[in-house]
């Protein structure tokens, strides 16, 4: 009952997801910095500054990044802004695919003046031929 309303609450969002429960592993450790490369140090140094730089606002970027950094940082941005575009047309796709327009029924008065009309039609059609 209690993990129940707890999902509730989450979906709601009244809470903040909770943290998943993972158990630190060596995969997520670094090797130290003494028994680095001098190339995995670089590497490791180039994606700590990345870490930094990604979550700038694009005008963060141009007041505080230049050169390859701001072009990267610019590049990132741009693919995410597009996959977002390709995304929302994705969804508008799938929601016209979901939501069917449904036709509304014809009347009974409806119906029976679209009888008279192809009556009338198939008779002037017969009197064309002859």
């Amino acid at each position: 009952m209690l993990s129940c309303l707890t999902n509730i609450i989450h979906r709601l969002g009244v809470m903040g997801p909770a943290a998943p429960a993972r158990p630190s592993t060596s995969l997520n450790a670094r090797i130290a910095e003494s028994d680095m490369t001098p190339e995995q140090l670089e590497i490791t140094q180039l994606t700590d500054r990345w870490v930094e730089i990604r979550l700038y606002s694009d005008e963060e970027a141009q007041e505080k990044l230049s050169g390859e950094e701001l072009e990267a940082h610019t590049r990132y941005h741009q693919t995410i802004k597009d996959d977002i575009e390709k995304m929302k047309v994705i969804a508008e796709m799938m929601v016209k695919s979901v939501e069917i327009p449904q036709v509304a029924k014809k009347s009974k008065t409806q119906r029976k003046k679209d009888a008279w009309a192809k009556k009338q039609a198939l008779a002037a059609a017969r009197a064309a031929e002859q």
